[in-house]
């Protein structure tokens, strides 16, 4: 049996692989607009709540606080980026060398990497949620989870460095 491609094959692989990004950023780039949405409203309900109360909203049955909707955003931010760098990547080459589920799975493993980069940037850089609150700030960490996704390879590398044990 031949390990070769046959060139219809490859034609409907790189058709599977084109639709599958083209579906991905159809389902992120509303749910990026979505998400960004309910952060921001989340911001002006909470100035609005006061210090000591938490606002919320309910979407789909579903409480949801101001620093859940930062997690969904970032989340949200970091598909996106996964989806562009994807795509990129499928456009430059002639015959893609990864298998289809890395088509899938990655944007998956860019919303959680951006949701946790959000997270790390609003407790250490910035405050949301207290007199400082802004929708600037909301864009930073929509920025920031795209990122996240735009090179997730790197930011794993760089992560990688930062966790290795030092010599004493």
């Amino acid at each position: 049996m031949s390990n070769t491609v046959r060139p219809g094959r490859r034609r409907s692989v790189r058709r599977t692989i084109a639709g599958i990004n083209v579906a991905e950023a159809v389902i992120a780039l509303p749910f990026l607009i979505a998400s960004y949405g309910l952060a921001e409203r989340l911001v002006a309900a909470q100035e609005l709540a006061g210090p000591h109360r938490v606002a919320s909203r309910s979407v789909a049955h579903v409480a949801i606080t101001l620093n859940m909707s930062l997690l969904i955003v970032g989340a949200a931010a970091g598909m996106v980026g996964s989806v562009i760098h994807q795509s990129m990547t499928f456009a430059r080459s002639s015959t893609p060398g990864h298998q289809a589920s890395w088509y899938v799975m990655r944007p998956l493993w860019s919303a959680l990497l951006g949701s946790v980069s959000v997270i790390a940037v609003n407790t250490g850089l910035l405050s949301i949620g207290d007199e400082t609150t802004s929708s600037a700030a909301v864009a930073v960490l929509v920025l920031t989870g795209c990122l996240a996704g735009l090179f997730t390879d790197q930011f794993l590398a760089r992560l990688r460095r930062m966790l290795r044990p030092r010599p004493t």
